[in-house]
């Protein structure tokens, strides 16, 4: 991995001082063509913390694979002698590209996309081993359930998830979006239910529970929807509010998660713009910008929730990132 000094950054050193996280290297990612989709992503794996250390502790077996490589990455980071860089991405993302060819050119691609494909690759190559910490850290499980209202007989189907995608509802917060994911849909007319109790079609009623929840919470705001007017995939800005601390009750336990990471879009469509990370470390708030780093506050949160109007530059919260407290 290439590495070079980025005087831009120096500042935050010298204006932090002894306030500068301590232990922690700030390294921004080059961007020569259009990855800031990628670089949003391995910037937020990087200062979470669980996926951090369970990369380093990967005995790697010199496969050149995903997990070798990122582990590559991250110790060219760890390793980073000054306390502020900027590091090239350029042999992680050739892999990738060889990979999948949806990352394979020089076109804006959709940072939500790469997450669930970086995230799948990884646990697939820990799949045969007894600690797969992949799914330790990511994974929960939800239920959906469907209930006969003719013989009320529930039948029901595990599913693993390591994101939650939520519909955006103009005027909800992120608590009732969340809670709206488990509201009954009625399965009605043209669209009953076979029930094999009843052997026949039947009204009934189907839910999506949680049933456990992970460690780091990924949650996804859908941010894109299908235009028929256009043709074409155009940004929902709608505003969702969120907090800090999120207390999310399942089926078998409850967790209460603390917001450490904010993946922004800037731009209109989800083929163009731009993302940025935001990301807590030590109590203080980093932007990285690509290659810029700078600190963040608080009280400029409520400045990426979106939107009650559309807006040219439409800077919107895309993925949040919660760890369980």
């Amino acid at each position: 991995m290439g590495v070079t000094q980025s005087s831009q950054n120096e500042h935050l050193e010298k204006y932090l001082g002894q306030d500068f996280p301590d232990g922690e290297i700030l390294i921004g990612f080059e961007n020569p063509s259009n990855i800031c989709y990628s670089n949003v992503i391995l910037q937020a794996l990087y200062y979470c913390k669980d996926f951090r250390n369970g990369i380093l502790q990967y005995q790697s077996l010199n496969q050149n694979n995903l997990l070798d490589l990122t582990k590559l990455l991250f110790l060219s980071i760890s390793n980073y002698k000054q306390k502020t860089g900027v590091i090239s991405t350029k042999k992680m993302m050739n892999y990738i590209k060889t990979k999948n060819k949806i990352f394979d050119g020089k076109y804006h691609q959709d940072s939500h996309e790469f997450y669930m494909w970086f995230i799948n690759e990884c646990e697939e190559l820990l799949k045969d081993k007894q600690n797969n910490w992949i799914r330790q850290i990511f994974q929960g499980q939800q239920l959906t359930q469907i209930e006969c209202l003719n013989c009320h007989t529930i039948s029901q189907r595990e599913e693993m998830y390591c994101n939650l995608s939520l519909d955006l509802i103009p005027n909800y917060s992120l608590n009732t979006c969340l809670q709206q994911m488990s509201k009954e849909e009625q399965l009605t007319g043209q669209n009953q239910f076979f029930c094999d109790k009843c052997q026949s079609k039947q009204d009934a009623c189907k839910r999506l529970l949680l049933n456990t929840l992970p460690n780091v919470l990924v949650i996804h705001l859908k941010r894109f929807k299908y235009d028929e007017r256009y043709g074409q995939m155009m940004k929902v800005s709608t505003k969702i509010p969120f907090s800090q601390q999120l207390r999310i009750k399942a089926q078998k336990h409850t967790k209460t998660y603390e917001l450490t990471t904010i993946i922004i879009h800037l731009g209109q469509g989800i083929l163009y713009g731009h993302y940025i990370c935001i990301t807590k470390i030590q109590g203080k708030w980093f932007k990285f910008d690509d290659d810029k780093i700078s600190l963040f506050v608080d009280q400029d949160l409520h400045y990426i929730f979106g939107r009650s109007y559309p807006t040219q530059t439409q800077t919107c919260a895309y993925m949040l990132f919660y760890n369980a407290q």
